[in-house]
């Protein structure tokens, strides 16, 4: 409906503004409603990835770290002479430190020789950035483990602390 109005000998005409059509608030509050459930759903996946890419980058470290050692003990059939220099001498990349040292995130790794004569076993821990400790191990009369300890403070992501994690045949889900 449209209202006439006279102004100086001229018709105006003005719009009846009952008749526009537009949104309601309700309409508008469902709308935001929806925009943050969905900002909402996409920031726990964000922070999901996040996590997941900072414990591979750990698990990629440990194992590299194991392959290293693997070779190490092809040239000396023992686990015992994998000592950090000795594996870095192998692979310049690898950041190696000695068992009772603590890796210092997902680019360094604490080992653990096998001090005895049989020189069977070699385990590496890596800290991710998420907090997870990870650790592998090569027992040669079993195979190689892995293992997953959750929210260790980085000082106790060392390679000597493998006895008190249980050790499965591939990485656990975390």
């Amino acid at each position: 409906m449209v209202h006439a109005q006279r102004t100086g000998g001229r018709m105006i005409r003005l719009p009846d503004l009952r008749d526009e059509e537009g949104f309601t608030l309700i309409e508008l509050m469902v709308v935001v409603a929806i925009l943050g459930v969905l900002l909402l759903m996409s920031t726990s996946t964000f922070i999901g990835a996040k996590e997941r890419a900072q414990d591979s980058a750990a698990k990629q470290t440990a194992t590299k770290a194991l392959e290293t050692a693997r070779i190490v003990f092809t040239d000396h059939a023992t686990y015992a002479t994998a000592t950090p220099v000795e594996l870095m001498a192998a692979e310049p990349s690898l950041d190696v430190v000695a068992q009772a040292q603590n890796s210092a995130g997902p680019d360094s790794a604490s080992i653990f020789p096998d001090p005895n004569a049989t020189g069977t076993t070699f385990v590496a821990a890596v800290y991710s950035d998420s907090g997870r400790c990870f650790y592998i191990r090569d027992w040669l009369a079993v195979g190689i483990g892995f293992a997953v300890d959750d929210d260790v403070p980085a000082a106790d992501c060392r390679a000597d602390q493998h006895a008190s994690v249980s050790f499965l045949m591939r990485w656990p889900s975390v």
